[in-house]
């Protein structure tokens, strides 16, 4: 059964696609642009977090621990006698 299955594999895998046919691993042109720009919009929405959380902790900086550190700080609560 696994030799059967995997003859079948291989005779898939290695017919010679139409240049038009689309499946798992092919992209066309437009396919290719259309996830460069999206990877593109996601990393300047990231850039642009990035400075408005630098200007908000910069607005406020009195020279403390910043907002960004407190929030990773874990508090145990312990409780009872």
């Amino acid at each position: 059964m696994a030799i059967s299955l995997s003859k079948l594999f291989m005779r898939t895998i290695s017919q010679n696609p139409n240049e038009n046919q689309t499946g798992v691993s092919l992209w066309t042109l437009e396919d290719i642009e259309k996830a460069q720009a999206k990877q593109k919009a996601l990393a300047l929405e990231a850039e642009r977090v990035q400075e408005d959380i630098a200007m908000e902790e910069d607005e406020f900086d009195d020279g403390g621990i910043s907002d960004s550190a407190m929030m990773e700080i874990d508090l145990e609560i312990q409780g009872g006698p």
